[in-house]
C-alpha cells in the first residue's frame, strides 16, 4: 500500500508541476499577446497621428494658396479700379475743358441756353409742388 501511496503522491506532485508549468506558460503567452496588442495599438495611434498631421499640413497649404490667390485677385481689382477712376477723371476733365471752351467761344447762345434750362427747372418744380 505504501507503493500505491507513493505513486499517488508522485502523480499528484507531477500533476501539480504540470499545472504550475502550464500556468507559467499561459502567463507568458498572455504577456506576449498583451505586448503585441500594445505594440499594435501604438502603431495604429502613431499612424493615425501621422495621417492627421499630414492632413492638417495639406489643409494649411491649401488655405495659404487660397489666401494668396484671393490677395492677388484683390490687388488686381484694386489696380483696375484705380486705372478706371483715373481714366474717368481724365475724361471728365477733358469734357469740362471742352465745355468751358465752347462757352467762351459762344457766350450769348450759352447764356440763352442757361436761361432756358433755368426756366424748365422752375416749371418742373412748380408742377411737383402743386
Amino acid at each position: 500500500m505504501q507503493a500505491t501511496k507513493d505513486k499517488a503522491e508522485r502523480f499528484a506532485q507531477s500533476a501539480s508541476d504540470m499545472g504550475d508549468k502550464t500556468a507559467d506558460q499561459a502567463k507568458e503567452t498572455a504577456s506576449n499577446m498583451l505586448g503585441a496588442v500594445k505594440e499594435t495599438v501604438q502603431n495604429v495611434t502613431s499612424g493615425a497621428a501621422d495621417m492627421a498631421s499630414k492632413a492638417a499640413g495639406q489643409v494649411r497649404d491649401t488655405a495659404k494658396e487660397w489666401v494668396g490667390a484671393t490677395e492677388d485677385a484683390a490687388m488686381s481689382a484694386a489696380k483696375n479700379v484705380r486705372e478706371a477712376a483715373g481714366y474717368a477723371a481724365d475724361k471728365v476733365g477733358d469734357w469740362g475743358g471742352e465745355f468751358a471752351g465752347l462757352i467762351r467761344r459762344n457766350p450769348i447762345p450759352a447764356a440763352f441756353i442757361a436761361l432756358g434750362i433755368g426756366y424748365l427747372i422752375a416749371v418742373a418744380s412748380r408742377r411737383d409742388s402743386a
